[in-house]
């Protein structure tokens, strides 16, 4: 199905195989295999793989170690695929699946207290980022199989976190934070000492929950302006410069996808218009898809998408509402 300079994929739908989608997003990798969570019709849930062809599962909660998944997977370029999941023993983890081998990241697996929210990211070495409780504090860490490191945590600067942690080829970790003396702020960081991105106050009011950022370490992220209005602005090493003006043809914005060429997507909601994805500045030239727009002899609803959704082909996985009580997982290919 065609959508202006996109196609759309449907990955899988809810109906005999599936029973749920939500609340979680899907990942998409290089070669454009979507990974995306789901509750069984028959019971438990699980992982699965799709590539428009067939889908295969990852790994279920039907039998062996897991009670229950908690989060959306991420998949990199090995085809490697993290997540977070509770053991029917008991405990919440994260794990990854490479070459079909379930693990728990860190190997021994056992300093956390609760594990979350939302879900992990991971970039093409297996190296993961993820939010995570310790006895006495929350924070944002970042590490493989081997060893977990802290990036940072809530018992100084910081009195909360927000989002997900998103990382790079680089191993360079940014996040959205409140701070303990009032206010937010984006920083990055790969253990040690942080960069701050962006902060409120004379510039910004307010800070999106979901920023991200690409291998040149460009962070990529939705503020909303003390003079007024939101935009979407890119911080590299050389300041702060804005990708979609605050004054333009949007009246509110919720987060920005990206990659190594630069800005990918956004979602946000056209002056006197409905929530999409667009694809740059012109709502009606850019847009990829909105609530209420027809979609398989149906209307949608509703759509979901965070940073992981994105690929450096500018390919998308988007889990999609429709009015008739089906979900669908799509992916979006750009027409070259």
């Amino acid at each position: 199905m065609q959508a202006g300079t996109f196609e759309f994929t449907l990955i899988a739908e809810t109906g005999h195989r599936f029973g749920d989608f939500t609340p979680y997003v899907a990942s998409v990798n290089g070669a454009g295999v979507v990974a995306f969570q789901a509750a069984l019709r028959t019971g438990g849930s699980g992982v699965f793989v799709g590539d428009g062809r067939s889908v295969s599962t990852v790994v279920h909660t039907v039998d062996g170690p897991l009670g229950g998944i908690f989060s959306h997977p991420d998949i990199n370029e090995r085809g490697e695929v993290c997540f977070y999941a509770c053991l029917k023993a008991g405990g919440q983890r994260v794990f990854i699946v490479r070459d079909g081998t379930l693990a728990i990241i860190p190997r021994d697996g056992c300093e956390f207290q609760s594990i979350g929210p939302l879900g992990p990211t991971m970039n093409d070495h297996g190296t993961l980022a993820f939010r995570a409780s310790l006895v006495g504090c929350a924070g944002v860490f970042s590490g493989s199989r081997e060893a977990v490191v802290a990036i940072a945590d809530n018992r100084g600067k910081f009195s909360a976190f927000h989002g997900l942690p998103v990382i790079n080829g680089r191993g360079t970790v940014v996040f959205r934070a409140d701070l303990s003396r009032g206010g937010q702020g984006i920083y990055a960081g790969s253990g040690g000492s942080l960069t701050a991105i962006a902060e409120t106050g004379e510039q910004f009011s307010d800070l999106a929950m979901f920023p991200t950022l690409n291998d040149e370490d460009m962070v990529v992220f939705v503020g909303i302006l003390s003079s007024g209005g939101a935009g979407i602005f890119a911080a590299t090493a050389r300041g702060v410069t804005t990708l979609v003006a605050a004054d333009g043809m949007f009246e509110s914005y919720r987060g920005a996808l990206t990659n190594n060429s630069g800005l990918v997507a956004f979602c946000a909601t056209p002056r006197g218009g409905r929530l999409g994805v667009f694809s740059g500045p012109d709502p009606v030239a850019n847009r990829i898809i909105c609530i209420g727009d027809s979609l398989f002899g149906s209307t949608v609803t509703d759509f979901a998408l965070n940073p992981v959704s994105v690929n450096e082909s500018a390919q998308m996985a988007i889990r999609v509402s429709l009015s008739d009580y089906r979900q669908v997982i799509l992916r979006v290919d750009p027409l070259r």
